[in-house]
């Protein structure tokens, strides 16, 4: 599961000289978290479809008709490739009525469970040798722990087992080791690893800021993350592996997030909200340097992952048809741009953006000001308001027990302005 951070910017704007994104779906439904098929040539991702539900979809990286690869009645999250290209796991809300992890051929066949008890599974990633997926569970602990099952099925082994919330696991690239983040003693949230086989836990942060959604580097040498630091932005930083220092590779005045290395290992992508007010596609070199941007127009782009070969980056955009798009650019493309006034006023971060038993929405605000929270349902029926109220600068919460389970839109206005939408899961 994602988690979200959105944010809001006022005044300023910058002059686009070069871009040029294709996108590869275009119709009236949402589509959602693309990943790139080993061999490049399909993206797999989640589309609300008119089952009424989330499914899971794949279409041509060079573009064509999209392939459903489910269809029932039930929601379908976060679809991962096998390392082969044969199989996509994903998480399902199914007929137990829990998110568990199931499985399906490529080219489209039966779904097949990996997991079916009576807890929550989100977030499932396979190892590189395609034996093992490991992924969050909400278990007896009453905490999210990071497990993994194997591929082919069985019993399901926790490599997590304490009394803080774990998200986001990911292997490494020779995969003995797992890197997730971490809920710990500190109050805020820190990259650790454990190994794959199971041990002590490690931690490789741990000041008083918040460090989420890490990625191994493809030598495995460094994790890559964002962090909410100092300047009071969220900032693109890596940390050596084996522990150390962190090293940040932004450090302006704009808020930056979910950050994915190249197969090279010489870039990282990821979306940052620039003087706009809209979230663009930017890369940096790994070893530090200037951001170039990918994109650069009045809409929200998102969750940028790169293609096997480099070339390409996918992302999901909300675009003029009013729904969220799968979109790629070119990875070599950039756009020389020109900065004219920027007064960003505040910033409101959601986490996590799924919701389990009765966690509350985190509202960080950076400024004193008239909030109002909105949500709707899929249909886009209002079905929570609150606000404005005027809060103060710093943290806050808002619980929203009373909605059933499904998937919400959710907006937040800032002093009158609005902020955008974001997708939120609800699972009790």
């Amino acid at each position: 599961m994602k988690r979200v951070i959105l944010f809001v910017v006022m005044l300023g704007f910058f002059l686009p000289l070069l871009a040029q994104e294709i996108p590869l779906t275009s119709d009236s439904y949402g589509h959602y978290d693309p990943e790139w098929s080993p061999d490049g040539n399909w993206v797999v991702y989640e589309k609300w479809d008119a089952t009424g539900y989330n499914q899971i979809y794949k279409v041509p990286s060079g573009g064509g008709a999209e392939t459903p690869l489910t269809s029932d009645s039930y929601d379908h999250y976060s679809p991962q490739w096998s390392p082969d290209g044969s199989w996509v796991v994903y998480d399902k809300d199914d007929a137990t009525g829990y998110a568990q992890i199931y499985k399906i051929p490529s080219a489209g066949g039966a779904e097949i469970p990996l997991t079916s008890d009576n807890y929550h599974h989100y977030s499932p990633q396979w190892s590189p040798d395609g034996n093992w997926v490991v992924y969050e569970k909400w278990d007896a602990t009453g905490y999210n722990q990071i497990y993994k099952v194997s591929s082919g099925g069985g019993a399901e082994t926790p490599l997590t087992s304490d009394s803080y919330d774990h998200y986001e696991p990911q292997w490494s690239p020779d995969g003995n080791w797992v890197v997730y983040e971490k809920g710990d003693a500190t109050g805020y949230a820190h990259i650790y690893k454990v190994s794959s086989a199971g041990g002590t836990e490690t931690p490789l942060t741990s000041d008083s800021y918040d460090h989420q959604v890490p990625q191994w580097s493809p030598d495995g040498n460094w994790i890559v993350y964002y962090k909410w630091d100092a300047t009071g932005y969220a900032h693109i930083y890596k940390v050596s592996s084996a522990g150390g220092a962190e090293v940040p590779l932004t450090s302006d005045s704009y808020f930056h997030s979910s950050p994915q290395w190249s197969p090279d290992g010489n870039w990282v992508v990821y979306h940052k909200l620039v003087a706009t007010g809209y979230w663009q596609i930017y890369k940096v070199p790994s070893a530090g340097g200037t951001e170039t941007p990918l994109t650069s127009d009045s809409y929200d782009h998102y969750e940028p992952q790169w293609s096997p070969d480099g070339n390409w980056i996918v992302y999901y955009k909300w675009d003029a048809t009013g729904y969220h798009q799968i979109y790629k650019v070119s990875s070599g493309a950039g756009i020389e741009e020109t900065e004219i006034g920027n007064n960003q006023t505040g910033a409101i971060s959601v986490y996590p953006n799924f919701l389990t038993g009765n966690t509350p929405i985190k509202l960080s605000l950076s400024k004193k000001g008239y909030v109002e929270v909105s949500v709707y349902g899929i249909s886009g029926r209002l079905v929570y308001h609150n606000g404005p109220i005027q809060l103060d600068k710093g943290s806050h919460q808002v619980h929203l027990n009373n909605l059933q389970n499904g998937i919400y839109f959710l907006k937040v206005n800032l002093d009158g302005h609005s902020i955008g939408e974001e997708k939120l899961i609800i699972l009790r």
